[in-house]
């Protein structure tokens, strides 16, 4: 019998710093090595990731002339040749998508990351709005395996798609490896009377950063501890409009920062008291796993960060989503009361080497366990069961 080749959509790394990217890179950093099954990363982009990949997982550039077209529609169009090329028994979309047909036996396994393109299709690009619309659907609807990032997105998938939930698996990101953290209890740098916040998240209508900043300037204005350090890499001027980007890029207590390095991010997450997560919608959030053994964190009061509240300490979730004004009084309220010094805290639930062997183990790469040592069946990545 030949041994099984899983071929991987590696489209998200591509440079880009988003949080699919992030995602993908850290779960191949933590990828099993085995000599039962072979991986390769496909893509018609050169292949870039900030983390190291393991020696096994191989990198493949596409250079067909069908590389030059958009990328979901090169990985519809041109993976089923590849597989055949490659000899490949698996394939893994790790953005929606699959290709467009089946080539032989090919067993499709997708990464479901959110419900964007049925919940808030307004904020994609036109072009990845028509495409992504289109095919991810009818992707995620013919796939043998589902894997969810959080139960919050199974659900949404199950009641936008109709999936049935017996092929529908919550496998939860983990927490990135190499972020050193500040000890519990420890005092941030800025003195018990100063408070810092950490706004990461890219300007997106869904991403609800125009309310917060908006509600940040007037809580400033009657706090004068009270800073304000913001990531994002979009285009700011066309969201927030002259005026509101003019006064954020003047005031004395906030600092923009745009596409910095992981290693700059993991300092802002050590320095501040609060990260703060307003958006109206996510499928996870991966600045809250990224901030757990940095900050505690403020999140916006809807069902996914609910669900978060639950496996992670020093999460707090208040309304995020009332007018500017109400917004700010409620924030100085609440920062009055929250406690210094306190940092998230997942008592080590998430980790990539448990989702990757989750992924794995579920799309049948690994010999079947002998009867008896195991389950016969693929079990639900479950945060509350550490590793081995």
């Amino acid at each position: 019998m030949s041994t099984p080749h899983l071929l991987v959509d590696a489209r998200p790394l591509n440079g880009a710093r988003n949080g699919i990217t992030r995602f993908v890179e850290q779960l191949f950093a933590a990828w099993p090595e085995s000599m039962h099954f072979r991986t390769t990363l496909v893509s018609n982009r050169p292949i870039r990731s900030n983390a190291m990949l393991p020696p096994g997982v191989q990198c493949l550039t596409d250079q067909h002339a069908l590389a030059r077209l958009p990328g979901t529609l090169w990985m519809t169009l041109r993976v089923p040749a590849l597989a055949r090329q490659l000899v490949a028994t698996h394939f893994l979309g790790t953005q929606h998508v699959l290709p467009l047909w089946r080539t032989g036996q090919l067993s499709h396994g997708v990464i479901v990351h959110d419900m964007v393109f049925k919940l808030f299709p307004q904020t994609m690009a036109r072009t990845n709005r028509l495409l992504t619309g289109y095919f991810a659907p009818r992707s995620i609807q013919r796939a043998d395996h589902r894997f969810c990032v959080s139960r919050t997105t199974r659900d949404d998938t199950v009641a936008q798609l109709g999936v049935s939930l017996d092929r529908s698996l919550v496998c939860y990101p983990g927490r990135t490896p190499d972020l050193s953290s500040r000890t519990i209890g420890q005092e941030p740098a800025g003195g018990s009377d100063a408070c810092s916040l950490l706004l990461v998240g890219s300007m997106e209508p869904r991403k609800n950063v125009p309310r917060f900043l908006k509600a940040f300037l007037i809580a400033a204005d009657r706090d004068p501890a009270l800073s304000l350090d913001l990531v994002s890499g979009d285009a700011w001027g066309a969201v927030l409009g002259d005026a509101m980007w003019s006064q954020i890029h003047r005031h004395p207590r906030i600092r923009i920062h745009q596409r910095i390095s992981d290693a700059a991010l993991r300092s802002l997450y050590s320095q501040a008291d609060f990260l703060v997560f307003p958006s109206l919608y996510e499928g996870f959030g991966l600045p809250i796993l990224e901030a757990v053994g940095h900050c505690a964190v403020i999140a916006n009061d809807i069902p996914i960060f609910r669900e978060i509240a639950g496996l992670v300490d020093g999460v707090y979730l208040m309304d995020l989503q009332t007018p500017p004004e109400h917004l700010a009084m409620q924030l100085l309220e609440r920062l009055a009361k929250l406690p210094r010094g306190v940092v998230a805290d997942d008592h080590g639930r998430f980790s990539w080497q448990a989702s990757a062997r989750f992924i794995v183990e579920a799309m049948g790469l690994l010999p079947a366990p002998v009867a008896g040592a195991a389950e016969s069946e693929p079990r639900q990545h479950d945060p509350h069961r550490r590793s081995p």
